[in-house]
């Protein structure tokens, strides 16, 4: 190849390189940059590494995609390494696509090396993309930081199904998480959402009778989804002689539930028909000795009518 092919090339790559930001020819112009094959790497390696980021990241998933389709992979870790946080929310937010489509292209090389840079870059700042890349591994050194993220609105889903890959490492952890053995809390507004997810993957996990005790002060969590989560481990696990309080627990704390935690809880409690009716006769008799009279608005009084029926007569407000 003479000089002058190769200005023309190096210039041809940079016009297709600056054209990955159209919206008409952007696509076209990847699939070009990708059929030059391994020579325009460095010059879309130098784009991606050195380009600012901007509010729209089209042109650099595109560029990602290129060195993905292209087994630059070297590329796409030197991005993750070496990539600075933007100032501004809005280019963060879409440089974290840029993150993730790198690290969901990474999927196809794994290695420890790899899966170090996944998880230094999670830690660094979470995107969707850099959470399934890393769960894919399996490994239980993600279990931490996928309990950490739990907290995360964004997050939350894909770190669950992460650590679905990891069943026993995320039983143990989960366990000792709840204990308040870990470096993560418990207590506070952003640790409730870790809290209560925590319980739904027990649940999911399931658990032995002796785990059981570690457990039962969820019975009288604030959080309501974590009492009902409590209370279907319990119903799994626990003694038959707990199981008549975990029962009568459910049905007092209806009281606050919303429509569709009282869904659940007398999903719960419908597979367990006759504990559910000795309870709720228990409790009955307590409120009516208070003289207490039935509100049907409450959910509490509904879930008692459920399992009562006839027994509890139900009349609407003012009927004679």
């Amino acid at each position: 190849m003479t000089r002058q092919e190769l200005k023309l090339s190096d210039d041809a790559i940079g016009q297709l390189i600056a054209a990955l930001d159209s919206l008409v020819d952007g696509e076209q112009a990847a699939e070009q940059l990708i059929s030059f094959g391994p020579r325009v790497i460095p010059a879309v390696e130098r784009f991606l590494l050195t380009s600012r980021p901007k509010s729209i990241s089209v042109s650099r998933c595109r560029a990602v995609r290129v060195l993905g389709a292209l087994g630059a992979y070297s590329s796409l870790i030197r991005y993750l390494r070496e990539n600075v946080r933007p100032s501004d929310a809005t280019v963060l937010f879409a440089e974290d696509a840029v993150r993730s489509a790198a690290a969901r292209e990474l999927m196809r090389h794994e290695s420890p090396a790899t899966f170090k840079v996944l998880l230094e870059a999670l830690k660094q700042r979470a995107t969707s993309g850099l959470i399934q890349a890393l769960s894919q591994y399996g490994w239980p050194e993600s279990v931490p930081v996928l309990f950490y993220l739990l907290e995360d609105d964004l997050c939350r889903e894909d770190a669950k199904e992460g650590l679905r890959r990891t069943p026993q490492a995320c039983k143990a952890y989960a366990i000792l998480l709840l204990r308040g053995l870990t470096e993560l809390p418990i207590l506070g507004s952003n640790a409730a959402r870790r809290r209560r997810a925590t319980l739904q993957l027990l649940v999911e996990c399931g658990i032995y009778m002796n785990e059981w005790s570690e457990l039962r002060s969820f019975l009288e969590d604030d959080d309501l989804d974590c009492v009902i989560s409590a209370a279907t481990l319990g119903l799994r696990s626990a003694s038959p002689a707990e199981m008549p309080v975990i029962v009568a627990a459910v049905i007092e704390a209806s009281a606050a539930m919303n429509w569709a935690q009282e869904t659940e809880a007398v999903e719960l409690l419908d597979k367990w028909p006759h504990l559910a009716r000795q309870a709720a006769r228990d409790i009955r008799a307590l409120r009516e000795m208070r003289r207490e009279r039935p509100n049907w608005k409450s959910p509490f009084w509904r879930v008692l009518h459920h399992f009562l029926d006839h027994e509890l007569e139900r009349k609407e407000p003012g009927a004679a």
